[in-house]
């Protein structure tokens, strides 16, 4: 399934500035999901991601005029479905509900 409006996209990122410092790291961390053409990203990062896949990965730069600077992207997508009619009459993703899996040492 591609990324398009009304699309739940759950991704992990690496964003660093112009200088190439890390700004966020997420990809260690639980993914990040969000409701594709929600307008709760900035149009140009959506813009970048749509069309991707589940497993696609992609590096692209946007420039931001209210932040001054331009923003380097490592974005990895973990996975896209159709989003529910409330998930997209709210603009937010449900929460999941979590399972303890957690192995014998306690990691998830």
């Amino acid at each position: 399934m591609q990324i398009e409006n009304n699309r739940i996209v759950s991704l992990r990122y690496v964003m660093k500035n112009d200088k190439g410092e890390i700004m966020e790291d997420n990809t260690n961390a639980e993914a990040f999901t969000y409701v594709h053409g929600s307008g709760n990203l900035m149009p140009a990062l959506e813009h970048a991601m749509t069309g991707l896949s589940s497993g696609d990965k992609k590096i692209f730069s946007i420039s931001d005029k209210l932040l001054n600077g331009i923003f380097h992207f490592d974005v990895m997508i973990d996975d896209v479905r159709t989003a529910t009619e409330g998930e997209i009459s709210n603009g937010f993703p449900n929460k999941l509900q979590q399972t303890n899996n957690c192995g014998p040492e306690g990691c998830c």
